[in-house]
């Protein structure tokens, strides 16, 4: 399992700024700009960027604390698009430059760049579109679901507002096509240079936002924005075995993109509300069981609920004492990644009877009186601990 504390260098009581300082340090270290065919500064920059992802968002970071790097891969969650979001594992250069940027300031999407940032001569990040697309902005809600729909998996359904492609000028935010020109700050490049000593930057052109192109007749649907806002409902499965803190990735389900771009996500934080009877451990569930005197004494069976609805034949030994806990193997929480359940977890509590009456005080007193140090034992071991102190009165 990767450590993504040991990855930037920094204790797992490290506060956000120490982090951010870590990964800004490093990260420059490792630019491939600094480092331009080096195939191991590159893999090195990616896990570093990887790792500051998970650990400079506060619930991601929650969740790897907790479950480690699983926590965050959303392996076993089923298709939909769907999944428990993975802060790592670039899969391009792009997105590690995404993060990179963010740590430092910079724009997110493809408006901006650090093609120069050392002042090398390759390095900056793919963009499509003439370099105007950006990926819409990535939404986040919270859901609460019940202790059994945690249990079982339940599909819900939300209602979101979202910024969508306008129909009237399918995104394009003119008129008509005719409606279009090149930007003649930026000469159709939607970016401007600049240097400034030892940096050599680019940004995104103020004039046409890095579009290239400045629109003269604006689409009267969305008045050249190219996207509407729009109430929408979408359906979340929620997956069986979820727990608190967990949040699960819907992918393209945020706004709409610009120029092109792919739509943002959706980040679901669930919340599993607590139960009356069983508490969660993990995949495991705890079940306090009250007996009565005679039930402890004698042994009985009882017939248990499960989370999942189910019922379960368990044996309550004969002289069992208080607090005694039985293990009912595969019949807690089912795993939220597939693999297998937890165990339901009977612990006993023996209950003292009360308001007794004058006939049951007097067979209690007669039992008493019968049992011996064999029918006590716990009683003969407290007494042996102690009979030192005694005897030296």
């Amino acid at each position: 399992m990767k450590d993504y504390y040991a990855t930037l260098g920094v204790s797992k009581d490290a506060s956000s700024d120490e982090i951010k300082k870590a990964y800004r340090k490093k990260a420059l270290e490792c630019h491939p700009d600094r480092n331009p065919g080096d195939a191991k500064a590159e893999a090195r920059f990616k896990d570093i960027s990887e790792a500051y992802e998970a650990l400079s968002d506060e619930n991601q970071r929650r969740i790897y604390d907790q479950y480690g790097e699983e926590g965050l891969n959303g392996a076993g969650m089923g298709g939909g698009g769907g999944g428990f979001h993975h802060a790592g594992g670039f899969a391009s250069m792009e997105e590690a430059m995404r993060t990179f940027m963010g740590a430092f300031g910079g724009g997110g999407g493809g408006g901006g760049g650090f093609e120069n940032f050392f002042g090398g001569g390759g390095g900056g990040f793919e963009q499509s579109d003439a370099g105007h697309s950006r990926k819409g902005t990535s939404k986040k809600v919270s859901i609460t679901v019940s202790f059994e729909e945690a249990a079982r998996g339940i599909e819900k359904e939300l209602a979101i507002v979202n910024y969508v492609t306008c129909d009237d000028c399918s995104g394009s935010g003119a008129k008509s096509k005719n409606a279009v020109k090149t930007c003649g700050a930026c000469q159709g490049q939607g970016q401007v240079f600049q240097n400034r000593g030892f940096f050599s930057m680019t940004s995104t052109c103020p004039h046409c936002h890095g579009a290239g192109q400045v629109i003269t007749e604006a689409c009267k649907g969305c008045a050249g924005a190219g996207r509407v806002k729009d109430k929408q409902r979408i359906k979340i499965r929620i997956p069986a075995g979820v727990d608190s803190g967990m949040t699960l990735k819907m992918n393209g389900h945020g706004d709409a993109g610009e120029g092109g771009g792919p739509a943002g996500d959706l980040f679901v934080a669930i919340t599993v509300e607590a139960h009356e009877a069983f508490e969660r451990d993990g995949d495991d569930v705890l079940l306090e069981v009250p007996v009565t005197f005679a039930e402890a004494a004698l042994g009985c069976k009882k017939e248990l609920p499960t989370p999942l609805n189910e019922t379960v034949r368990v044996t309550i030994p004969e002289g069992v004492q208080s607090g005694k806990v039985l293990r009912v193997s595969g019949k807690g929480f089912p795993n939220v990644h597939g693999r297998g359940s937890g165990d339901l977890l009977v612990e006993v509590v023996v209950e003292t009877p009360v308001k007794l009456s004058g006939k049951q005080k007097e067979l209690l007193r007669s039992l008493e009186e019968m049992g011996t140090e064999q029918n006590h034992p716990q009683k003969k071991s407290f007494l042996e601990k102690l009979k030192v102190f005694f005897s030296k009165r």
